[in-house]
């Protein structure tokens, strides 16, 4: 995975404890989601923030205190656009793993910044 990818998602992973707005930082304006068969527009960062404040209220009551990723792959899709599929394994206090999640993320570069255009979860 390029380095700055791998940066990107660094970033991206350290944002959740920072809280949904953090989150929706990472994402375009408008994006969309599809995640557990639910298949959302976010025409704004204030309605992913809103996505994400659920999504985090879900993984804290599973016990989630942070995640690490392994990248999986990743394909350019042209100067401005990337596919990056990751697997990301999400812990307890006690690093434990509590379960795993991959997502495919297409980024779209725009003013020289990655933005997460469209987030799938492989479910």
């Amino acid at each position: 995975m390029q380095t700055d990818l791998r940066r990107f998602f660094d970033s991206y992973r350290d944002s959740f404890p920072s809280g949904p707005a953090a989150i929706a930082a990472f994402y375009s304006e408008p994006c969309m989601t599809a995640r557990s068969g639910v298949v959302r527009v976010n025409a704004t960062h204030a309605d992913t923030a809103a996505l994400f404040a659920e999504v985090d209220r879900q993984y804290r009551a599973r016990g989630f205190t942070h995640a690490d990723y392994l990248p999986l792959n990743s394909h350019e899709l042209g100067a401005n656009s990337i596919l990056a599929t990751i697997r990301w394994t999400y812990k307890n206090f006690q690093d434990a793993p509590l379960w795993e999640t991959t997502f495919s993320y297409n980024l779209y570069k725009r003013n020289s910044e990655w933005k997460i255009l469209v987030q799938t979860m492989h479910d």
